[in-house]
């Protein structure tokens, strides 16, 4: 009765040395990489299929196993490069779209602002919309320097509901306040308190691009300096 271990040994040492080979490179090619494609798993596979134990041939149901993984990996990885392409169309999309505010005013929540200088009889001052609650006896807009002196004192109307407000850039002296940054409040007396309101702030627009961290549209504005689009209330 012959050995079964010793006819095994005998066909596994009459394998080529090309084979051999083939095995070694393969093995090496797949330590060296982190992840396989389409040819590197079918060079695999076959290495395998014609280097196995012809006495334990491989499993099919592990066979089929392998198949599926590498329909899965593939899979993914096609989908990987679809997803990629799509963002990067969309993102050129945004940056087509975001042109087209270019020269715009738009409105955006925000309190500290830029005032430019005097340009002739051209408004320097920024102008906005607040919304006023029921109940406010008085309203009034604060404009204070980087020190936090106060600037200039408006009165707004304290009806309830959505007004405009503007500073005409000018101090309570009269005189053309410098040019420079300035944070500006809208202070409410309802009852015996005063309510600090919700300031947004009318800007134009001078260029668009496109944030390299977060790939976000930023708008940069005369008023607000840069702001993401999804700050934009309104487009006039």
């Amino acid at each position: 009765m012959l050995d079964m271990d010793i006819i095994n040994a005998a066909m596994v040492r009459q394998r080529s040395e090309t084979d051999a080979v083939a095995a070694r490179k393969a093995n090496e090619a797949n330590a060296k990489k982190t992840e396989l494609n389409q040819e590197d798993f079918l060079t695999l596979m076959i290495t395998q299929l014609k280097n196995q134990d012809p006495m334990k041939p491989l499993d099919p149901s592990q066979y089929v196993g392998q198949l599926a993984q590498f329909s899965q990996v593939s899979g993914l990885a096609e989908m990987n490069k679809q997803i990629t392409g799509l963002t990067d169309s969309l993102r050129g999309n945004q940056v087509l779209d975001g042109a087209a505010l270019i020269g715009r005013t738009i409105v955006a929540e925000g309190n500290n602002v830029y005032l430019p200088p005097v340009d002739g009889d051209n408004p320097r001052g920024p102008h906005g919309l607040i919304d006023v609650p029921a109940g406010a006896s008085s309203v009034q807009l604060v404009v204070r320097d980087s020190s936090g002196a106060t600037v200039k004192t408006v009165a707004l109307d304290h009806e309830r509901g959505t007004h405009a407000f503007t500073w005409d850039g000018t101090t309570d002296a009269g005189a053309a306040a410098p040019a420079g940054a300035y944070k500006i409040e809208v202070i409410a007396k309802v009852g015996n308190e005063n309510v600090s309101l919700k300031t947004s702030v009318a800007a134009n627009v001078g260029s668009v691009a496109l944030d390299p961290n977060t790939g976000a549209l930023v708008l940069d504005t005369d008023a607000l300096g840069e702001l993401e689009m999804s700050d934009v209330e309104r487009v006039l």
